[in-house]
């Protein structure tokens, strides 16, 4: 196998990009047994058995690999701990590993880096895990991400953006640098030596999600578009508000990064009713979301840029390099001092089964991890009929 790393490029050098679960199941299960089925899983998934590589021109690709890294431990550690500890510690996704999985106090925890895929991936990998552990044979899944080349053919840029970004290549060109593991690792190094995440998580019981689902639909909303509104409530400027979106245009299931995203910008009006800020806040995500110039904008606009430029953006945020057209940049695109107020990601209701013969989940923790573009970063997963929210922020 070799894939090039196109429309995922800018997680390769983002020092915060672990996606975490926790799974919770109703029945305790010896660790021999989680064990033998998260090798089994691992084996399924094309992207679990590769590695990254990037060369002397700068590009990165997923290439074969025979000694993949993934792996599961047994820890006393719970959920937030686990996260704390490890996204602190880079993953070695040059030697394949991509998901560390611990056995905790706290159920099953799943740490998976960005590049092995999306959280829906990371749902599919977790619903091949349960089927291993209930004796089920699994098929095994090819790597899927998005390809530029596949985008839909109206969301192609304006001419204006590829001026732009014309520019800012031939600007940046002067500078061109191609970073490596080495300067991955320093970069690290040393933002982790001052900085530190925190984990805030609020679930919804049956009545609780019940009830807020009948608000919702009652103001003619979405959840998600209720839940936004319910999160700028006391807010007094216009805020940036981003949305990640599954970019799969034929619902596989598949591992790897198939990801886009939108954003509007809305100050609440206190003013108006709470219902009627709802309303203004889910026309603005139907408007984009409907149209797909706006929802693989942001892959195209990053796509056209040098590949290396994508890497500075992520080491200047880091605070590891600087250069004067990568910093403008970085700033210009939020990577600098101004990052997006909120950046939401809403699994919706789990896409994978709950029972598997004499195992069954009862509960889902999603926590998407601090992108270098974002400040408050939300994840909502239901599972059954309880909800979570949760909200990854630094100290």
């Amino acid at each position: 196998m070799k894939y090039r790393i196109e429309t995922e490029r800018a997680d390769l050098f983002d020092v915060n990009i672990v996606i975490a679960m926790n799974v919770r199941l109703e029945m305790e299960v010896p660790f021999e047994m989680l064990e033998e089925a998260f090798y089994k899983a691992c084996k399924c998934h094309e992207v679990l058995q590769s590695r990254i590589i990037i060369d002397e021109s700068g590009e990165a690709f997923y290439v074969d690999n025979s000694e993949p890294q993934n792996s599961i431990t047994k820890t006393e550690l719970s959920y937030t701990e686990l996260i704390y500890e490890n996204e602190r510690r880079r993953f070695r996704i040059e030697k394949g590993e991509y998901i560390r999985a611990f056995q905790s106090p706290d159920g099953l925890v799943f740490l998976m880096h960005h590049l092995g895929g999306d959280g829906k991936s990371l749902l599919y990998f977790i619903e091949t895990f349960m089927k291993c552990l209930a004796g089920q044979e699994c098929e095994y899944v090819p790597f899927r991400n998005l390809k530029l080349d596949d985008l839909p053919a109206e969301c192609k840029l304006p001419f204006f953006y590829k001026l732009l970004i014309k520019s800012w290549n031939k600007g940046w060109a002067k500078d061109r640098k191609v970073f490596g593991f080495k300067e991955m690792d320093e970069a690290y190094n040393k933002f982790w030596k001052n900085n530190k995440s925190k984990v805030e998580i609020k679930r919804y019981e049956k009545a609780d999600l019940k009830a807020t689902l009948k608000s919702a639909k009652a103001a003619g909303v979405s959840l998600t578009s209720y839940l936004i509104t319910d999160m700028i409530k006391d807010t007094d400027s216009k805020l940036e508000i981003g949305l990640a979106v599954d970019g799969r245009q034929d619902s596989n299931r598949a591992m790897g990064n198939q990801v886009t995203g939108i954003a509007i910008k809305y100050g609440y009006d206190k003013k108006k009713s709470f219902e009627d800020n709802a309303k203004e806040v889910h026309s603005l995500l139907q408007t984009r979301l409907k149209n797909d110039r706006y929802r693989y904008f942001v892959l195209q606009f990053m796509g056209m840029l040098d590949m290396t430029m994508k890497d500075a953006l992520n080491l200047d945020r880091a605070g590891y390099f600087r250069s004067k057209i990568s910093s403008d940049v970085a700033e210009i695109l939020g990577y600098g001092k101004k990052v997006r107020d909120i950046s939401i990601t809403n699994l919706t209701r789990a896409d994978i089964a709950l029972n598997y013969g004499e195992h069954t989940i009862s509960e889902i923790v999603f926590v998407p991890p601090i992108v270098s573009y974002a400040k408050n970063v939300i994840g909502i997963i239901t599972t059954d009929d309880v909800m979570y929210v949760t909200r990854h922020i630094y100290e």
